[in-house]
């Protein structure tokens, strides 16, 4: 099974370059590579920060924008979301009985459970009561076989002086649910704007980078932001022999393609 993770798109204004980039016009070619690509791909998730402040246009041209992608997708909220416009723009995305936009995609090989971390008018994530009920009744149906986790905070401390303080809020309870279950196999997330990997009370993660500029590995002091290739995630999932392989593609990148048996340009 393959799955094509998005993050941190923070799509703004049209024409407004922030850090250097066009994110509308980077968003746009993103969608065109994974079409040429990845069309093959179960479902596209699009890990949180949608937008970069949640007005009601930007949730109207990123719906245009992926008007022209092939796949599937699901939407998750980040902090620099705001929940009611995102569900008035997209009623088709699922929410959970609480209006949290919370879902589960099942295909024949595992369940796989979006979550909905965003805590309004924070930085910080949040899993309320609701929510992690909600995610341990989706867990106990899925008893026996292999879940997925995305959501857009991260719910373990990253090394990130300045990032880990604005991470998931009481992450512990989060992490002892999926304990008590057994059958998470892996949690992938976006906000921290950087490729990491790692486990977490012996669960692998992934963080993707995303869209936007990068935040330097430094992290020291004031807080800098460099502009790096953007990436989306292509997810390989064999949940029977509980694998997962992710991959980082800088779609952006166009380098030489040479021939190994030849060693001559091919492209």
């Amino acid at each position: 099974m393959k799955i094509i993770q998005v993050t941190d798109v923070h799509l703004g204004r049209r024409g407004e370059i922030r850090h250097g980039a066009d994110l509308q016009e980077r968003l746009h070619r993103c969608i065109a590579h994974i079409n040429a690509r990845h069309g093959d791909a179960a479902l596209c998730v699009l890990t949180g920060d949608l937008t970069e402040s949640g007005e009601i246009q930007s949730y109207a041209d990123l719906k245009s924008a992926l008007g022209r992608l092939s796949l599937p997708y699901r939407l998750l909220p980040g902090n620099h979301d705001r929940r009611a416009n995102l569900v008035a723009a997209f009623p088709e995305n699922p929410v959970d009985d609480n209006g949290f936009v919370q879902s589960v995609f099942e295909t024949p090989e595992a369940s796989l459970l979006f979550l909905d971390s965003l805590a309004e008018g924070r930085v910080t994530g949040e899993l309320c009561d609701k929510r992690l009920g909600w995610l341990d009744a989706r867990l106990s149906e899925a008893a026996g076989r292999q879940a997925y986790i995305f959501l857009h905070h991260p719910p373990v401390e990253l090394g990130l002086p300045l990032l880990d303080p604005l991470g998931l809020e009481q992450p512990t309870r989060f992490l002892e649910l999926l304990k008590r279950h057994g059958n998470v196999g892996h949690i992938f997330f976006g906000h921290v704007h950087r490729d990491i990997a790692g486990t977490v009370a012996g669960i692998p993660f992934t963080a993707q980078r995303g869209l936007h500029a990068r935040f330097v590995l430094d992290l020291v002091g004031e807080e800098v932001v460099e502009q790096a290739p953007p990436t989306y995630a292509i997810v390989l999932i064999d949940a029977a022999a509980r694998r997962v392989v992710v991959h980082n593609c800088d779609f952006l990148e166009q380098w030489p393609t040479y021939s190994t048996a030849t060693g001559k340009l091919v492209a």
